[in-house]
């Protein structure tokens, strides 16, 4: 059961700093691994379905402050990169990502991802949409030297940068949050144990074969890939979109 505090204010992550500087780097990542990570997102989100540990979603639906900044640490870079698409200038995406997470903690108990809505990443995706929407609309009631029109020429496109995306979008979305998340659990485990997970895991390798390479028994490779897989399906569990499913 969750003990949730009457008044409850999430510290949003400012979008100029770390977070967003990191975002090339996270680009990359997930254009080198594309396909192994969409496997591994499949294989730790059927992992252990029975587990009864609270999962990320969970951990900050119940107020927990550090799964929130986890929350944000995963999806802040896609809220960037929905927002630069979208044509806006760097001051105005740090003014969306904030009101996208007040919307986001506002709004968490209310999102399932059994709805048609989808995944969590398509939710967020939606709230962007709106925010950024907003922004405009705002912009546009104000003389043109202000920034009227930037908003004229914005809404007069017929085109929304975000109103579909591709498979390809979804699936190197979806690797870009599982490289963070990975990212984000990998101090939890030894370096040996972590190693032995890529290889298996991301690499293709059975866990036989890695054992014979390191000398160890396989059992021990497929317990320390159990434990991986299952904490990573803590943090993944809500971002496949139904249909991935």
């Amino acid at each position: 059961m969750c003990v949730r505090p009457s008044l409850w204010r999430p510290t949003l992550l400012i979008a100029k700093g770390s977070l967003l500087n990191g975002k090339r780097n996270d680009d990359r990542a997930a254009a080198c691994y594309d396909n192994p990570f969409a496997r591994l997102l499949e294989r730790a989100v059927a992992a252990d379905p029975q587990t009864t540990s609270l999962s990320l979603l969970q951990r900050a639906r119940c107020r927990d402050e550090q799964a929130w900044n986890q929350l944000v640490m995963l999806y802040g870079p896609l809220v960037h990169r929905w927002c630069k698409r979208s044509m806006l200038k760097d001051e105005d995406t740090s003014d969306v990502f904030q009101e996208t997470f007040r919307a986001v903690a506002a709004n968490l108990d209310s999102f399932s991802p059994a709805r048609s809505v989808g995944s969590f990443r398509s939710w967020l995706r939606s709230i962007v949409r709106s925010k950024i929407a907003d922004h405009f609309r705002k912009l546009n009631q104000q003389p043109a030297g202000i920034g009227g029109s930037d908003a004229q020429r914005y809404l007069a496109n017929i085109c929304d940068p975000l109103a579909e995306e591709t498979a390809d979008e979804v699936v190197e979305e979806n690797s870009l949050v599982v490289h963070r998340a990975m990212e984000l659990i990998k101090p939890e485990f030894s370096e040996q144990n972590w190693k032995a997970f890529e290889q298996v895991a991301i690499g293709g390798q059975s866990a036989a074969e890695v054992a014979r390479a390191s000398g160890v028994n396989p059992q021990t490779i497929g317990q320390a890939n159990y434990r991986i897989r299952r904490r990573l399906r803590l943090v993944l569990q809500d971002l496949l979109d139904e249909e991935a499913t």
